[in-house]
């Protein structure tokens, strides 16, 4: 496995563990000399009481304030929103990395076993569907100190 990983893709939700995820992220693209770093946020579908509504209107979503902070924060980033309106939110990551020949994708792994067990574990599903190498950052990394 000689090749060279020239595009990192981060996923990101505005939560700490993210944060810390897209510094892991920044730090590869450092240390390796990656020439693309894509900060990926999935806008959620609208779901009620487990029920789908889609949207009412077809204007793409505003870009959370949070997000664009993240990429002012980040130079030589790009900011990416997928609005997963009609699909199952990692398999838009997915597909979105398989589309754009990301040669890494880094998240973090955090949500709890209620809601992994009820919604499903965006993390895991990358690490068993992503079409590249993909690196989590596990919760025990996330409350250790950096």
């Amino acid at each position: 496995m000689g090749e060279r990983i020239t595009h990192i893709a981060c996923c990101v939700d505005g939560s700490p563990a993210s944060n810390l995820a897209l510094e892991r992220a920044i730090r590869l693209r450092d240390q390796l000399g990656a020439e693309r770093l894509d900060i990926v946020y999935i806008v959620p579908p609208a779901v009620y009481f487990g029920i789908y509504y889609p949207p009412q209107a077809t204007a793409p979503p505003d870009t959370p304030e949070w997000l664009t902070e993240m990429g002012t924060r980040t130079p030589h980033s790009n900011v990416v929103m997928i609005d997963s309106f009609a699909n199952y939110p990692p398999a838009a990551a997915s597909r979105w990395a398989e589309d754009e020949h990301v040669d890494l994708i880094v998240a973090a792994s955090h949500q709890g076993a209620f809601r992994r067990m009820a919604v499903g574990s965006f993390a895991g599903y990358l690490a068993y569907h992503a079409n590249c190498p993909v690196m989590l950052i596990p919760p025990e990394m996330q409350s250790e100190p950096n």
